[in-house]
């Protein structure tokens, strides 16, 4: 990634925002990157997707998991596998052959499933997507789940919207045509 990019990513790193935490105070080295999704996704120009957040507190209790510090997530999550299966249904391409964010790049307290107020996501959207997403210039932007597409709308931000990966009720091809339908593809 380029200095601006990097610049971006030390500026997250260094930010205190109680009661978010950061990744690194649970032990990951991930301070050259805005969120650790983008590690093994960062192709620079076409496709962005922009999910809600990373990881929860509770999640990361367990000690340093070397897949995750390795890939900047852990590709056997339900989330994750979905997200590789409908690119490759949809897009005809994998995860490495796009860009792939988090609106919100901060540590949640709680669990996985623990809300963020739509203000905090505004806000790290405001301070860190916006400036991403010009230095990723893609083509176009997808994002994944409600509180993340309404808050990017009102960053000013042009995305389309399809459920998150792990959205309850839905099968991996009612997933694939919503995403279909989404991208008129």
């Amino acid at each position: 990634m380029n200095e601006h990019y990097l610049q971006l990513a030390r500026k997250r790193a260094d930010t205190d925002w109680a009661p978010y935490l950061q990744p690194e105070d649970f032990g990951y080295d991930f301070r050259e990157w805005v969120s650790p999704y983008t590690k093994s996704a960062h192709k620079v120009g076409g496709t962005a997707l922009i999910l809600q957040d990373w990881a929860s507190a509770d999640g990361l209790a367990g000690g340093i998991n070397p897949v995750i510090q390795q890939h900047g997530r852990i590709p056997t999550l339900l989330t994750n596998k979905r997200l590789d299966e409908v690119l490759r249904r949809v897009l005809k391409c994998g995860i490495a052959d796009v860009y792939v964010t988090n609106a919100f790049p901060f540590i949640k307290p709680g669990g996985m499933s623990a809300n963020i107020p739509l203000r905090d996501m505004l806000r790290a959207i405001r301070e860190f997507t916006v400036r991403e997403l010009e230095l990723a210039q893609p083509s176009r932007v997808i994002a994944l789940g409600s509180l993340t597409h309404r808050a990017l709308s009102r960053a000013g931000i042009d995305a389309l919207h399809v459920p998150h990966p792990a959205a309850r009720g839905m099968t991996i091809d009612s997933y694939t045509e919503t995403w279909r339908s989404a991208l008129g593809a």
